[in-house]
């Protein structure tokens, strides 16, 4: 198993891709709302509060390979988001903490302590919990004739991001995350989350 994880990685860090950017197709049904500057929470994000805590099965794909295992956050007393990601045989694959300005890798399997591996779960671990975004930041809107989902194009600290947000489920509905090779979809369901990288062929989904 050991063995797979490390090949798997390896081609993700061997994959030399052209750039490109995110798409605009969440935003062809909306209409230019003007500029501001609004609140991180008006994203919705999945930890908002001290205390709270989510977990999720994970499965993460890659070409004919796949992992299993869960993954727990908990927002700390001081606001920082303490993950751990463990295999379902009990290995502990990450613990990661991530702050509004820093992320701490607390301890990473030995398959997976590469820069380009860990800055991979970086992008997507902060973007996940919209930490990429500044507490109060400045974005392009965009909303839908009815009102239902609303857009925001981003400049984040992961790179130019745009956010669909449902105003009726008051949740994220997808993210689209710029960066070349690593750019990322983020998708979000009642049955699950699917963090996807087209140019690199791995998704990974979390579902409770």
């Amino acid at each position: 198993m050991i063995k797979r994880v490390q090949k798997y990685f390896l081609c993700v860090c061997a994959c030399i891709l052209s750039l490109s950017g995110c798409s605009d197709k969440h935003f062809s049904a909306m209409q230019t709302a003007g500029s501001g500057v609004y609140n991180r929470n008006d994203l919705y994000p999945l930890l908002s509060q001290s205390g709270e805590s989510v977990m999720y099965n994970m499965t993460l794909t890659y070409k004919e390979l796949s992992m299993n295992g869960f993954m727990v956050a908990t927002m700390e007393d001081n606001e920082s988001i303490h993950v751990v990601c463990t295999a379902f045989m009990g290995m502990t694959l990450f613990d990661f903490t991530i702050k509004d300005r820093g992320f701490d890798v607390n301890s990473c399997m030995e398959q997976l302590d590469r820069p380009i591996i860990k800055h991979i779960l970086k992008k997507d671990l902060v973007t996940l919990f919209t930490r990429n975004v500044n507490s109060t930041f400045k974005a392009k809107k965009y909303k839908e004739p009815a009102k239902t989902k609303l857009g925001y194009k981003i400049r984040t600290a992961t790179g130019k991001a745009r956010y669909v947000i449902d105003n009726d489920t008051r949740r994220l509905n997808h993210v689209s995350l710029s960066g070349g090779p690593l750019r990322a979809e983020f998708s979000y369901s009642d049955e699950a989350i699917l963090i996807s990288h087209p140019r690199l062929g791995l998704e990974i989904t979390l579902y409770q």
